[in-house]
Parts: C-alpha cells; sequence; structure tokens
C-alpha cells in the first residue's frame, strides 16, 4: 500500500482501538489514524490490532486517503530488542506512514533500520522544551507530541526555536501525570504506565492529611483524576502558531465516541483553515460531552489553574448534568433541569443519580417517560418529573438534593454509529482528465490525481470526424464526472483534438472505467519502506563497550538528601572501619535556591556533592539549570534531556549523571546517553531483575548508579494538591505556598500514606508510603559488576540517617548477609520495606 503522501496542512489525528473505531475516525474526517498492534503500545487494554492485520488496515486507510501511524511508544526491555526488530520489519514492510516511539534506543534503532519510515517522539518522552526536540531529531524522530501539561505561549516558545513539526492533544482524557513519568502502577502492583499497563490509581479516592491530621474536603474525594480535555474553541490559535498535527486522546473508547470527536475536531480545523469563525451549538456542546465526559476543560492549554483541573468529585464518565432531584413521586422523581432545554433528556434516556459517593452502588436506569412536574405552572418548564420502569430503580435510596447526570442517550449513539455504517468514501482525490487525438487514430486518455498517480487509457477507434454529437468538455464532464462511491472526484477536464470527432458514450463510460481501476492498482500498489540495515541491531550492540568489570571492584556508596537537616547527617555520618563515607552526597531540594549553602556545607566537610535538576524543564525554565551549575558542584544528576544538552554545551568538564527519569531500559538507550557525555546512568525503575540482568549482559555494569533503597516516586505532576485543596489560588502567584509551611500526605483506600512533595517548578511527586530495598540483591548486584550504590532519604529524621547508612554500608562492603540486612530494616523502618520492581522470581 503506497503511504498517502503528506501535505503541509495541518492535520487531524483520531485514534482507533479496533475496526470499528478506526471506520468511524475515517468516516467523520480524519486526516490520519493512530493505532497499536498487540505488542509494544502504551494502550494494552485496548483490542488493538494482529501484525497479520496491518497490511489490511493500511489497505483500507490509504485507499481512503488517511495516513496510518503505529505505536510503539513503551519501553524495549533488552530481551525484547529481537522481537521488537521484527514487528519494526513488519511494519515497514506494510507501508506505515508512521511510527509512533517512546524509547529512545528504539529510536535509534529504527532509524537505521529504516530510514525513509517515519519516527514520531511520543508524549511518552516527555518533551517540553525545544532542546530536549532538538536531541530526538538527532535520532531521526521527524515529529514531536508535546507533553499536554504545556500552554499556548509554552507551544509557541517551542515553535519559534524548533524546526521540527509539532503535535498537540486537544482532546480526551488527561493523565495527573506527565506522561512517560509516572510509576504509580509499576510501585503497586508491577504494572508499568511505560508498558501500556496503568492500572488508573488517579482515578481512585484519597483522604489528605496535613501535618498528621485529617482535612475535611467535603464530598471531594477523587484529589488526582482531572477532568477531560477539550480544546476545540482553541484549534484557531494552535494553527496560527505553527501546530502541525491536532489529536484527538482515546484508543480505549468507544466507535461513536470516535466519530462524535472527530466531528468535532474536523469542523473546528476546517474553520481555522478557511480563517472563518467556529463555535459549537449548545447541543453540539451537549453531544460532545455525552459521548464521554468527566468535565471538559481546556487542560493546561490556557495555563496552570489549580482550582479547575481536578473537581474532585467522580473519576469516571458522567455524561450531561441533568439537574437535581426535587422530590419523589410514585414511579420516579421531579427533577429540576439543570437549563432550560427541551432535548436535555427524554425517554429512554439512562440516568444515575450522584449522592457524592461514587465508588458505591449508585441509584439509576433507563428513563420510561419524561413529564411536567405534577402541580407545578405549565410556566416552569424547567420542572419535570422522570418515571422508570417498576422495580428499575430503588427509589428510598435516592435523596432530595442530589444530582441526576444523563450518561447514556441511545438516540446519539445510533446517530454516530450511522455516519460510519456504510464506508462510504468521505475523503475524495480530485481527478484531471485530458483527452486528445486526430482522426483516423486513437483516443488517448490521460487521467492525473492531485497526489501525482497517472495513469493512460486507450481506444484503438480510429476516431471519425462527427457529423453531429461531438466529443465535447460537457460531454466529457457528464460521463467522467460518474465516479460514484470509488475514492475520486472530477476536477477538470480538457480536449486536445484539432478537429470534432465522434465518441460514443459507451466508449467513454468504459474508459473511465478503466482508468479508476488502474488509478485504484496504483495507489494500493505495496511500496514497503526500505530496511537498509537488517543487521542493525547487532552491529549497535557490537559497537557497544561491554566493560571488564568484575564483582571485586571497590563498590561506592551515594546518598540522596531531600533537607539541610539530612545533609548535615550525612555529612556527620562516621562508619565503622573498613567502610567507607559516600562517594558523593546529592541534594534534590525543594528550592534549589538552598544549594549554595548546602555547596558550602560538603566542601566543609571533604565531600562530593551533586546537585540535582527538576523532573521537567519548561520553556522559560531554562535559567533554572545554568543557576544550578552554578553553585559549582562537583557533579549533576540530570532527570531530563535539558539539562542533558544545556550543561554539556555550557559545562563541558561538568559530571553528569543521568537519573532515573531518564527511562533507560536497555543497552541501545544507555549507550546513547553514555556517547552523549553521562558519567553513569541510573537504569529505568521499570526494570525487574530479569530486566536489568539482560541490559547488563551488552553493556558496561560500572557505568550505571544503582538505586538500592528509595520510597518511589510515584505521580510526578503540573497539578499541585498544596494550591489545590489548601489554597484559593489557581498557581504560584496567588496560591500563598502552603508547600512552605505544610507536609501532606494523602491516605488511600486500605490506609496507606503517600507523601507529596513540591518543587521549585511547583510540581509535585507523589511517593510510595513503603520504602523499597534491594537489600537481598546487593551480593548479586556486586557479582554482576555493578559497584554505584546509592540510597535516597526522603523524610528520614537526621536521627535516623546514620542507622540506615551503617545497614546498607555493610552489606555493600560484603560485611553482612543481604538477608540479614532486609531483617534489619524491617524493623528499623515503621512500616518496614518492599522488595519493589526488582523482585526476584
Amino acid at each position: 500500500m503506497a503511504a498517502f503522501v503528506a501535505n503541509s496542512r495541518p492535520e487531524l489525528l483520531s485514534p482507533a482501538g479496533d475496526w470499528e473505531a478506526l471506520r468511524a475516525a475515517v468516516a467523520n474526517g480524519a486526516d490520519a489514524v493512530y493505532f497499536g498492534l498487540s505488542n509494544f503500545n502504551a494502550r494494552h487494554r485496548a483490542a488493538n490490532f494482529t501484525l497479520e492485520e496491518l497490511p489490511e488496515v493500511l489497505d483500507y486507510l490509504h485507499n481512503r486517503q488517511v495516513r496510518g501511524y503505529v505505536t510503539f511508544n513503551t519501553l524495549i526491555f533488552s530481551d525484547e530488542l529481537p522481537e521488537a526488530v521484527r514487528f519494526l520489519t513488519a511494519i515497514a514492510d506494510a507501508g506505515a506512514d508512521a511510527v509512533i516511539v517512546q524509547d529512545l534506543g528504539l529510536a535509534r534503532l529504527l532509524h537505521r533500520l529504516a530510514p525513509d519510515l517515519p519516527i514520531h517522539g511520543s508524549t511518552q518522552m516527555t518533551l517540553t522544551e525545544p532542546r530536549g526536540i532538538e536531541f530526538v531529531k538527532r535520532l531521526g524522530v521527524e515529529r514531536v507530541i508535546l507533553a499536554r501539561e504545556l500552554a499556548i505561549p509554552d507551544i509557541e516558545r517551542i515553535a519559534g526555536q524548533t524546526d521540527v513539526p509539532l503535535e498537540v492533544f486537544v482532546h480526551g482524557a488527561l493523565c495527573v501525570a506527565y506522561s512517560g513519568q509516572c510509576l504509580t502502577s509499576e510501585a503497586l502492583g508491577g504494572r508499568s504506565a511505560n508498558r501500556g499497563q496503568c492500572a488508573q490509581a488517579c482515578r481512585l479516592p484519597y483522604e489528605m492529611f496535613v501535618d498528621g491530621q485529617r482535612r475535611e474536603l467535603g464530598d471531594r474525594a477523587y484529589l488526582l483524576s482531572p477532568q477531560d480535555l477539550a480544546a476545540y474553541d482553541l484549534i484557531d490559535p494552535l494553527v496560527k502558531l505553527g501546530v502541525r498535527c491536532f489529536k484527538i486522546e482515546g484508543r480505549l473508547k468507544s466507535a461513536q465516541y470516535v466519530a462524535g470527536t472527530t466531528q468535532t475536531y474536523r469542523k473546528a480545523l476546517d474553520a481555522a483553515l478557511e480563517e472563518k469563525a467556529f463555535a459549537l451549538s449548545r447541543q453540539e456542546e451537549l453531544d460532545l460531552a455525552q459521548s464521554f465526559s468527566r468535565g471538559l476543560t481546556h487542560g493546561f492549554l490556557s495555563g496552570v489553574n489549580h482550582q479547575m483541573l481536578v473537581q474532585g468529585r467522580f473519576p469516571k464518565s458522567r455524561g450531561v448534568r441533568v439537574g437535581i432531584v426535587t422530590g419523589k413521586t410514585a414511579r420516579g422523581v421531579s427533577v429540576e433541569l439543570a437549563e432550560d432545554n427541551p432535548r436535555l433528556v427524554k425517554a429512554g434516556d439512562g440516568v444515575v443519580f450522584d449522592e457524592g459517593r461514587p465508588e458505591q452502588d449508585e441509584q439509576g436506569g433507563r428513563i420510561y417517560a419524561v413529564k411536567p412536574a405534577a402541580g407545578l405552572s405549565v410556566a416552569v418548564r424547567r420542572h419535570v418529573e422522570l418515571t422508570f420502569g417498576r422495580g428499575d430503580v430503588n427509589l428510598a435510596a435516592v435523596s432530595i438534593g442530589c444530582a441526576v447526570w444523563k450518561t447514556d442517550d441511545p438516540a446519539l449513539r445510533r446517530r454516530l454509529a450511522r455516519t460510519y455504517a456504510e464506508d462510504k468514501p468521505t475523503r475524495r482525490t480530485p481527478l484531471v482528465v485530458l483527452v486528445s487525438g486526430k482522426v483516423g487514430e486513437a483516443l488517448r486518455v490521460t487521467v492525473r490525481a492531485s497526489g501525482g498517480a497517472e495513469v493512460r487509457v486507450f481506444w484503438n477507434g480510429p476516431l471519425e470526424l462527427a457529423r453531429k454529437h461531438p466529443l465535447t468538455v460537457e460531454l466529457l464532464r457528464e460521463q467522467f464526472g460518474r465516479l460514484g462511491d470509488t475514492p475520486f472526484e472530477l476536477e477538470e477536464v480538457a480536449i486536445d483534438c484539432p478537429d470534432a470527432v465522434l465518441v460514443p458514450k459507451s466508449v467513454l463510460n468504459n474508459l473511465r472505467r478503466q482508468a479508476v481501476e488502474k488509478l485504484i492498482a496504483l495507489c494500493t500498489r505495496p511500496t514497503s519502506h526500505v530496511i537498509a540495515e537488517p543487521a542493525a541491531l547487532e552491529n549497535l550492540r557490537e559497537a557497544i563497550d561491554p566493560g571488564t568489570s568484575g564483582g571485586n571492584a571497590p563498590a561506592s556508596l551515594y546518598v540522596l538528601a531531600r533537607t539541610l537537616g539530612q545533609l548535615d547527617a550525612v555529612l556527620a555520618w562516621q562508619p565503622e572501619a573498613p567502610l567507607a563515607r559516600p562517594a558523593m552526597v546529592y541534594c534534590d531540594f525543594e528550592d534549589i535556591r538552598r544549594y549554595r549553602e548546602a555547596v558550602e556545607r560538603a566542601r566543609a566537610a571533604d565531600t562530593p556533592i551533586g546537585l540535582a535538576t527538576l523532573r521537567v524543564i519548561k520553556p522559560h525554565e531554562e535559567g533554572l539549570l545554568r543557576q544550578i551549575a552554578g553553585y559549582g558542584p562537583d557533579a549533576v544528576l540530570v532527570r531530563n534531556l535539558a539539562g542533558l544538552s544545556l550543561l554539556c554545551e555550557s559545562h563541558a568538564n561538568l559530571p553528569l549523571i543521568g537519573d532515573f527519569s531518564l527511562n533507560v531500559a536497555n543497552e541501545l538507550t544507555a549507550d546513547l546517553f553514555l556517547r552523549h557525555g553521562l558519567a553513569r546512568l541510573t537504569p529505568s525503575y521499570d526494570l525487574n531483575w530479569e530486566q536489568l540482568t539482560a541490559m547488563l549482559r551488552h553493556i558496561d555494569p560500572a557505568r550505571f548508579e544503582v538505586v538500592v533503597h528509595q520510597h518511589m516516586p510515584m505521580f510526578h505532576m503540573e497539578h499541585c494538591v498544596f494550591a489545590a485543596f489548601l489554597s484559593s489560588g489557581k498557581d504560584w502567584r496567588d496560591c500563598g505556598r502552603p508547600c512552605d509551611r505544610h507536609q501532606v500526605e494523602l491516605r488511600d483506600r486500605v490506609g496507606a500514606d503517600f507523601p507529596v512533595v513540591a518543587d521549585t517548578g511547583c510540581r509535585n511527586t507523589v511517593f510510595n508510603s513503603v520504602a523499597q530495598s534491594a537489600a537481598e540483591y546487593l551480593p548479586r548486584m556486586r557479582a554482576l559488576g555493578l559497584r554505584h550504590f546509592r540510597i535516597e532519604l526522603l523524610r528520614e529524621s537526621p536521627d535516623q540517617v546514620g542507622p540506615l547508612l551503617d545497614r546498607y554500608a555493610r552489606v555493600i562492603a560484603g560485611l553482612e548477609d543481604g538477608r540479614l540486612t532486609w531483617r534489619r530494616l524491617q524493623a528499623l523502618n515503621q512500616l518496614g520495606v518492599t522488595r519493589g520492581t526488582l523482585q526476584l522470581v
């Protein structure tokens, strides 16, 4: 299948989790569709498509002039790389229009394997500023999907500093955490979001504890569950600043949702391209919300607003708000409608009664009838009675004052389903037809499609001089315009005949059919992407330094402190002989201005010090990186591509250590970063023991710094729970900075307390309640050749630091068995410790 030739017009990109959704996207005006295969995609729960189906999927799309992008947007483990190559080879052979990739090592591999197969950088790459985009551009990435936490001014700054086409999410569910930076499902259940297995812990209820005391928040319990994104009214400004692609989220959603959202954004984008005003009618707004909605907002596109993003009252789609229950009747309820709209609710609609406890069984059912509420004036149009089938709803459990939501509208579903039921072409390619010939010769017909495809057909004739009814432009247009259900439409016709010639209509009809058949065959002819380097994986692996380090090489201990008190405790720690002091202490403070004092204290204690960057850098925050380097540390713990790029350019002699957030899950990614100037790397927290050892078989273990004790950083969010629930402010300018005065934990349904910590950029990290310890694994790690080990503190008091370091220092030095250390750590920590993601099987 020949890939449809892209043009410079902005593109509408719709999701497809199955065939029905695929047809819905195409029928309602998508320029391109993105979908996943059975493996290696970030929506593991979607139906997805098999590798064997892929040629058929792409045939279907290309025959309808729609591009097809394959999502390959997960981290790839070392032992999966050969299977990944098999999939990528098949994707290239099938003629996909692009592959959406998260793993940087995989992007590097794919660019060598099939250089002409376009690579799009997934939002899982956490691309938030120009330097990171330029970094992945050098790997062969041709388009980037920006993080959803960016505002329009951020996108404008990025567009002004890179020529890489930008793709932006404009509709659908919002993750509370930065994509590619959420380790919650991995930490709590070994189901990594970076592997397409998100367990959606953000949609669960939490209680907030402030300085140890429960904070009453009324009916707000879903503190990490964002409302959904809807930016149809922002398409025009995004087009004007140069956004190349507008993306709808929803590979797990229904075909009706895909149809409705694609319709809406097709209209919005067309209006922007034609420079026309655009607005949805009230009914169109309601229909959009009905298809799927937790409440619709601009997300972060209009800027940070912590009072708007999370309303906290329910975690799932509610649809359209109908009104409030004002009374009960024999077979139903009286309701004050939310608006004066006779189409708001009708017989057959499904509703639910919202008592403010969505985690419990809620009453709801399908409406039998809607009529004016008894005893009220006809003029009071907003009061109606909803009745239900006998026994369908337990009316005794419905409270006066509760909200009513319309969760299902069968008429809307049927209307949307009709848009793709007949599978008629919605996007037609314009054709230009040229007819030429002379009396006594054959008739030649050349048909050229707008994309450049061209065919010729002939009638041997010979042509005769017409006595009446000669061939005219009008006749030619009439006969060649009969293109029916073909993917073509007639744009222009021309005749190049010196004399008036006679051509029967039947001949013209036959020539039209021949030309269309040839064009379709030409447009669907397989045009696979060339596999330029079949042994790309083997060649890349051969170029990697496997290292010579053995298990007897000296081991080094590193400690990360989050407060000056913890730093002082580390600096004052005096280990018993023959244990060594830390090779370096890292500082990861909420306020980086305190780094200056930290460096001074470490210098006074003759201890090397490293300073951590923020996890995320936005376009206006580059100065924070320069500020960190300006404090004169001995190293920087780099957590993003911006930090790597800037510090390599401006501080070439400053040692850089890549942290876990760079998502190093295989040796190709590791080698890439080492070649770009990192001294050491922290392996991805997505790796279990077998996956870690598989990577270390191909690369020098001495280049890795493994975290052996930590509270796993789960959610990393632009959303600030301090500002959202402890203030009335929208952002850092008016929130009063409650994060400076309070400690906050979020308690889940089983009573686990998850600490929340803010950073200099006002972003929050939610940490696991229980520390993860690799104490039992340390002897095996030493045997593998690992020799750099890190302990990360969270809220340990200064008095707790020394005993914790003693335990790990002894096992790292080989003076204590890891199992004994584990038992002592269990006793040392109030909540115990967990083996976490490294769990041996």
